[in-house]
């Protein structure tokens, strides 16, 4: 199975070394003068990858309260290694951090770059977190609980079963195996079959991608990801497919999530929407875009 942006793997291959390079640095015992530069690259991660409306007044203070809060990040990740140096010092080249944190800053930008996408996931990560407000005292375990081995096992086997498809499978020949699916672990298939939808190490199998849609145009798979805050994902990764067969469908389920008052979070943005209709003209992306946004004038 490939490496998906939004799988563990993929989110680490990002952040890991996003951080690292303040962190080495504070432990290097390099100048403070460097923590502007991490914070301008943090930055412009974060501004790549939510695209505040700069043609606004509050796209403006949105992108300053961004560079805030990534002069803050940075500070505290640089403290911490300077922290830890008065242990374990390290000598690296003042280069070395400001690479690392660039190149993520670059790969991340670049990975992350489908606006609607991240919003959805992002807002998704918040809301898991906001739960913690109201939780009591639990195990590591019980809030990270492990991915479950049985899906994954499932999830392999529905993939096999749709990869012997003829490449131009259609939904009478996907829907039985993604049924089977369902009968065997509910919505815990999720996760893994996602991720390897769209496009994964330069590849997008359309078979794939319908296995998604179709998995969650099941009303008890869609309930429980509506509950998880993740069912608008599904879509938002799928709407600018190369297939126009996948577009449709993806369309189908964000009409199916406004039929169903699905949060205004777990819908694609219109004004992506609207550029999709560019791309895509006579697909109904531009009558998607308005009934996207007269739920955002009512929310």
């Amino acid at each position: 199975m490939g490496i998906g942006p939004y799988t563990r793997t993929g989110l680490a291959l990002v952040f890991v070394p996003l951080y690292a390079g303040p962190l080495l640095a504070g432990l290097a015992g390099h100048p403070p003068a460097s923590v502007p530069v991490f914070a301008l690259l943090f930055l412009l991660f974060i501004a790549m990858t939510r695209r505040p409306n700069l043609h606004e007044a509050a796209g403006w203070i949105t992108l300053a309260m961004m560079a805030a809060v990534q002069a803050i990040l940075v500070g505290l990740t640089f403290g911490l290694g300077q922290l830890i140096a008065v242990a374990a010092p390290v000598a690296l080249p003042q280069w070395l951090p400001l690479v690392l944190t660039a190149c993520a800053t670059c790969y991340g930008a670049w990975a992350y770059s489908t606006r609607a996408e991240m919003d959805v996931f992002l807002d998704s990560t918040l809301a898991r977190l906001a739960e913690f407000d109201t939780l009591t005292a639990m195990s590591y375990d019980e809030a990270f609980p492990a991915p479950d081995p049985r899906a994954h096992a499932a999830v392999d086997r529905t993939l096999a079963e749709v990869r012997d498809l003829p490449k131009d499978a259609r939904v009478g020949e996907i829907d039985p195996i993604v049924q089977r699916l369902e009968t065997a672990v509910d919505a815990e298939g999720f996760d893994p079959l996602y991720d390897a939808a769209g496009e994964v190490d330069g590849v997008q199998d359309r078979r794939i991608d319908l296995a998604l849609l179709r998995y969650v145009a099941s009303p008890r798979v869609r309930r429980q990801l509506m509950r998880r805050g993740e069912a608008g994902l599904p879509a938002t990764l799928l709407l600018n497919a190369p297939d126009p067969g996948i577009r449709a469908e993806a369309r189908s389920l964000v009409w199916t999530l406004l039929d169903e008052d699905a949060p205004l979070a777990q819908l694609p943005d219109p004004d992506w929407l609207i550029e999709l209709d560019h791309a895509f003209p006579g697909e109904g992306f531009a009558d998607l875009a308005g009934a996207v946004s007269g739920v955002a004038e009512t929310a």
